[in-house]
């Protein structure tokens, strides 16, 4: 899920003051869509964000989040998805058992706990959130909640448009440098956070490379690829990707023999998990479930 359209559909409701129900998975067992974390939203009109389940449970959680809003009180309800291969009539056919629990979120107590779990989305640090639960097994969840990933693309070539497309659509934050003003303003980056033309051997004192979990090299200028892998050795993302063939990835390692060191098993070069790509738009598909695949192993 989009973190940034979960928080976009409660920001609007909290303005206005709207009752909320916040679905929690909290155990499951066997082949589910979500697994235990997986949150979504529902508010009083049945209109939801996020997804448990492959849109086959989300009518009934809307039904009974009306429920725990007319009476105020909370439910824990099991879905057993193997027992009925037509389970809600759409057959579902799938073999795993998922446990959730549907809290109100009210403006009188201030919407907690989301209003925890949206400060976390919102900053750059993981976190840990309790949930109190009424339940014959459990007496809280507990809820690790990671920011969306902080991502640097460096060059702003037109293959670089896809990168941050489909890393906006994960809800990944990016921020696009380039040493050359034309590339940054005829480039179409409006899903970036920022757009920023410096020099490549000035990126350390341009931006905090502290702030970034992941970045991807791609400027097609050797000199630039070269500064910018040296710079990166010395930060603590745990994936550096590194645009075009093993060869020229071979000879800047060669060059950068005194740092190379440092980047063991966080280079990747060619950058991209091997899906037959060809072309700007498959190149950045593959870039990017590279990194998910990364992100998702921490």
């Amino acid at each position: 899920m989009n973190p940034d359209k979960l928080l976009q559909f409660y920001d609007k409701r909290k303005s206005r003051g709207d009752r909320l129900v916040l679905a929690t998975v909290f155990e499951t067992q066997g082949s589910t869509y979500s697994k235990a974390g997986a949150q979504m939203l529902i508010d009083e009109n049945g209109l939801f964000r996020g997804m448990l389940s492959g849109g086959c449970l989300e009518g009934d959680l809307a039904v009974r989040a009306q429920q725990v809003l007319d009476s105020g009180a909370t439910q824990c309800v099991t879905y057993d998805l193997g027992q009925d291969d037509e389970l809600w009539g759409m057959g579902v056919g799938c073999d795993g058992l998922m446990r959730v629990f549907l809290q109100p979120l009210l403006p009188a107590s201030g919407y907690v706990p989301f209003e925890q779990i949206a400060a976390v989305l919102r900053g750059q640090t993981a976190a840990e959130v309790s949930i109190p639960i009424e339940n014959e097994s459990l007496s809280e969840i507990k809820v690790l909640v990671q920011p969306p990933p902080q991502v640097l693309v460096l060059g702003a070539g037109l293959d670089a448009e896809p990168v941050v497309r489909f890393a906006r659509e994960l809800g990944w934050r990016c921020t696009v440098v380039d040493h050359r003003q034309a590339y940054i303003d005829n480039g179409d980056f409006s899903g970036a956070v920022a757009a920023v033309c410096t020099p490549a051997d000035e990126l350390q004192s341009s931006l905090d490379l502290s702030g970034f979990d992941m970045a991807i090299v791609m400027s097609h200028h050797l000199a630039s690829d070269r500064s910018y892998l040296r710079q990166l050795a010395d930060t603590n993302m745990t994936y550096v990707g590194l645009l075009g063939p093993a060869n020229r990835r071979e000879r800047l390692l060669d060059d950068l023999a005194d740092v190379a060191p440092r980047l063991d098993g966080r280079l990747h070069g060619p950058a991209g998990l091997d899906i037959g790509s060809r072309g700007p738009a498959a190149i950045a598909l593959s870039i990017i479930a590279e990194m998910q695949q990364k992100f998702a192993s921490r």
